[in-house]
């Protein structure tokens, strides 16, 4: 069964009088479906990172489902590995079916929505694509939950979780490393906990919070070391986006991420994705109250990864 690109059709109210889907209501339709996946994608890196506006336009292409935050170690290991309700051969097709149902949900109802028609603050609508929805059939799928990724397999019982993953879809994995700069990361993780985010929007206000930024730092430099193990061991299934890139140089980061996914980027995708990536990328180093000590901790530590050593507290996205 084809998908449409079309949003949901709503009555003059503005309410949802219909909602299009593309799950199938039979079973072997599904299987089918899903046994043409090629690609299983996850995301890895930092909360705060650009995540969520990449998985968004992925998530637009005619080939790719992307689900926001299913979460898909942690669901793996409480809702298949431990249960006796899904069959082993059909643990492959029940993840599938939940990912592309959270992926048309989001579409409809969530912050891939029409934020015009749906009480949704931040919309990551690519309008006129495929969002929730695919053409012909669906070659890549997968599940966005960067930091939380990351953060389980600092866990080493996670991993085997993952290798479990990998042995029941016998299909290859690949991995989406979203990039920002330490210090302003590590600022907004650190706003996000103290939920100052709010308090320093005004131009020249700043926090002076010293050990909650160090928390910050520690959290995320952890994150940084489970994204290097997982780039050790899964090579070049692994591609570094800047997150910053997205919006200053779309096209290119666009067409990295197809080929790196085994997927075409037609005119029409690049154009209606470039038109949502415009702006200036987010900086929030200046907002925080760095001591001497902090700076040069964050700035000794990027050093031990080659995917950071480019940036500095100095250093703008341009």
């Amino acid at each position: 069964m084809r998908g449409t690109p079309n949003m949901a059709q709503h009555d003059e109210s503005g309410l949802i009088s219909e909602v299009p889907t593309t799950l199938s209501s039979s079973a072997e339709d599904l299987f089918k479906l899903y046994d043409g996946v090629e690609t299983f994608v996850m995301f890895i890196g930092y909360p705060r990172s650009s995540h969520s506006l990449v998985a968004a336009i992925l998530d637009a292409h005619p080939e790719i489902i992307i689900a926001n935050e299913y979460h898909v170690l942690r669901t793996w290991e409480g809702k298949f590995r431990s249960s006796k309700e899904v069959e082993r051969s059909f643990k492959k097709y029940q993840l599938f079916y939940d990912l592309h149902e959270l992926s048309v949900r989001d579409a409809t109802f969530g912050r891939r929505a029409n934020n015009s028609l749906l009480n949704v603050r931040y919309s990551y609508q690519v309008p006129g694509l495929w969002q929730g929805r695919y053409f012909k059939g669906i070659k890549v799928i997968g599940d966005k939950k960067g930091g939380g990724t990351a953060n389980a397999l600092r866990n080493k019982n996670h991993w085997s979780v993952l290798y479990e993953i990998q042995e029941v879809l016998q299909i290859p994995i690949k991995f989406i490393h979203v990039i920002r700069n330490p210090f302003d990361n590590i600022a907004t993780i650190m706003l996000r906990a103290t939920e100052s985010r709010d308090v320093v929007k005004e131009d020249g206000v700043t926090v002076n919070m010293t050990k909650e930024l160090d928390l910050a730092i520690k959290s995320y430099f952890s994150l940084a070391a489970a994204n290097q193990r997982i780039r050790e061991r899964y090579g070049n299934a692994v591609i570094d986006i800047q997150g910053h890139n997205t919006v200053l140089k779309p096209r290119e980061t666009l067409q990295m991420l197809c080929d790196h996914l085994g997927v075409t980027c037609s005119e029409d995708y690049f154009e209606k994705c470039s038109s949502i990536l415009f702006g200036v990328p987010s900086v929030t180093r200046d907002k925080v109250v760095w001591t001497k000590e902090q700076k040069e901790k964050v700035t000794k530590q990027i050093k031990n990864f080659s995917f950071l050593k480019e940036y500095s507290f100095d250093e703008y996205p341009k």
